[in-house]
């Protein structure tokens, strides 16, 4: 490459990083931009309402709060409770628009609200938390009348496993399925999620499913079909259910849309599985846990002559369904004509992903120990069939194979002679040495690295991003301290309380008592000044004692801080006050309870 190629390459190089860098910038200048405007003035709006706002009894409809403006609410509001009227948390969706530069979001948390009374039924306001403000939602009024005559009751969508009609055995795989119906007043639209409620056997589930009309205890029916493999892993009866989440549209009287949907956890009715162990009698060998149906097709040999010691590769493939595909190899044993290694197996799943068979598809490698006519090794295989309830033997028989004297060691030998030697061989041409290259860097290059990759260059990259986040961290920080005044309050006696007690601390080392005294109450009253809200100087003795109260240690030693304190201003007794080495641990544990609780 010339130089101009290699400048070339480098431009393009930097001017693609770049720009890259330069989104990123930009995006991030976006979103402080956002993080900023959410902290202005305007007041978030909020709305509450039923949908339709009059209902029947048992008859569900849609509850919403919304919520609207530059901040929205960050935890799930939870209406009041209302005698008679039903709450439960269906969704929400949120959506964010541009207005005069500022980012307006709408969040709307849906409930679905069932009355079970009739007469007017009102969720009454209440407050909620947006950003660092408390907003009132409003109150909304349901109208619930009685039902029409001959209506019947309000009928979610169901959900059932449909099984075999049969008793089972243990590790048996079972195609079941799992029957999601519609109702005249719900249509299921999506299984979210599938999970058993039972640790006695494997449940294995398919999400995707498929509309269907089925037949179920000999009606007609319609839903969601989804198939379940089931594998029983306990002996004995035992009762299967399951939790289905699953999202559902309402219907109206009609049979229409009613314009809101939600997500319920339904549980399904509790079938009897009657699991049996596998006979003991008459099991075959060669039975390796295959329970189904299967058929074993024609052994693959890789040839019917072979040399001794040459290896050979028998295949076999078991088709049908069951639990085929945890089905492992039997193996053979070595015997004085064939040496068996372990063997492979490959799984294929059938043209329908949803049954539990496929074909397993075992790989022997064997090798001869001497020659001869000889045979492949009987591979003794069996499975159980849970419709006949008995074992089937599937034994492999030996497969006729003509084994010939080795040759190996002869053709080793002519190779070896017909292999030229490092000295005959004929001397490699010396290949040309790349020129043109400059040998010095170009004029304006000190290095062959761009300027993209330098350190400072990256620095001065990143510096944007950075003092960003520092900004917005910052205005963060403003907001939280005008949110909570009683931070600095609490921030600001601590740290005098520390000053004074440091005062105190001097003085006691001097042996000065009017001062440490002085200094005492002084740490005491700004230790408490937080409790009460108030500045430490306008704190009387009462009020500091008061904090104290739960702690008899720190309440003596602050009484006697007062005592003596009034002891030296009034009087002249200063013979009878305490050394300050004395009260300095007491006074030192007095201000850190009143720290600990303010």
């Amino acid at each position: 490459m010339t130089d101009d190629g290699f400048r070339m390459t480098n431009c393009v190089r930097h001017f693609s990083v770049s720009r890259i860098l330069f989104c990123v910038t930009f995006a991030l200048l976006l979103v402080a931009s956002s993080f900023a405007q959410l902290g202005g003035e305007v007041a978030p709006g909020t709305s509450a309402s039923f949908e339709p706002p009059t209902a029947r009894i048992g008859r569900p409809v849609e509850y919403r709060i919304t919520v609207t403006g530059i901040q929205t609410s960050r935890t799930l509001p939870t209406p009041p409770a209302v005698a008679g009227l039903s709450l439960v948390f269906s969704n929400q969706t949120a959506s964010v628009q541009f207005l005069n530069g500022q980012a307006v979001q709408t969040t709307t948390f849906r409930y679905t609200a069932t009355a079970t009374r009739e007469g007017e039924l009102t969720v009454p306001g209440f407050e909620i938390t947006v950003g660092a403000q408390r907003v009132r939602v409003p109150g909304a009024t349901l109208n619930v009348v009685a039902p029409l005559p001959g209506e019947a009751a309000y009928q979610p969508v169901r959900a059932v496993i449909d099984l075999p009609k049969r008793d089972f055995f243990l590790g048996e795989t079972i195609l079941a399925r799992l029957l999601v119906m519609d109702t005249p007043d719900e249509t299921p639209q999506f299984v979210a999620n599938v999970s058993k409620t039972s640790g006695t056997v494997v449940f294995r589930t398919e999400l995707r499913t498929r509309r269907e009309q089925f037949v179920w205890e000999g009606k007609p029916a319609g839903g969601l079909v989804m198939p379940l493999q089931i594998t029983p892993i306990v002996e004995g009866e035992t009762e299967l259910n399951s939790e289905v989440s699953v999202h559902a549209q309402k219907l109206d009287p009609v049979g229409r849309r009613s314009g809101f949907a939600g997500q319920q956890l339904i549980m399904t009715q509790p079938v009897t599985l009657r699991v049996l162990a596998l006979p003991r009698a008459g099991r075959p060998p060669g039975f390796n846990g295959g329970i189904g149906r299967f058929t074993l097709g024609k052994p693959v040999l890789s040839a019917t002559e072979i040399e001794a010691g040459e290896p050979l590769t028998l295949t076999l493939k078991l088709s049908g369904e069951g639990n085929i595909e945890g089905v492992p190899a039997p193996e053979f044993t070595d015997t004085t004509d064939w040496q068996a290694y372990k063997p492979t197996s490959d799984f294929q799943r059938g043209e329908d992903p949803t049954q539990p068979g496929g074909t397993k598809i075992f790989t022997y490698t064997l090798v001869a120990r001497h020659e001869g006519k000889m045979g492949t090794p009987p591979l003794p295989m069996s499975f159980f069939d849970p419709a006949k309830r008995e074992f089937v033997d599937i034994t492999v028989p030996p497969v006729p194979v003509v084994v010939k004297a080795s040759t190996a060691a002869p053709v080793a030998v002519a190779a070896q002679k017909e292999t030229p030697s490092p000295a005959e061989e004929a001397p490699r041409e010396r290949e040309p040495v790349m020129t043109g290259l400059e040998e010095k860097p170009g004029r304006w290059l000190t290095s062959a690295s761009p300027v993209l990759w330098k350190p400072w260059f990256l620095a001065l990259q990143a510096a944007p991003p950075v003092l960003l986040l520092l900004l917005w961290a910052w205005r963060k920080r403003q907001e939280y301290v005008a949110a909570h005044p009683e931070f600095i309050i609490r921030r600001r006696a601590r740290k005098a309380a520390r000053k004074a007690l440091a005062q105190a601390r001097a003085a006691a080392r001097r042996g000065n008592a009017p001062e440490f005294l002085r200094a005492g109450v002084g740490a005491l009253c700004e230790a408490a000044a937080p409790l009460d809200s108030t500045r430490a100087g306008s704190l009387t003795r009462s009020e500091v004692l008061h904090a104290l109260r739960d702690d008899e240690r720190a309440s003596l030693a602050a009484r006697a801080i007062f005592d003596h304190a009034e002891v030296t201003k009034y009087t002249a007794a200063a013979a009878e006050i305490p050394k300050p080495a004395v009260l300095l641990p007491e006074l030192e544990h007095a201000v850190e309870k009143l720290s600990a609780k303010s």
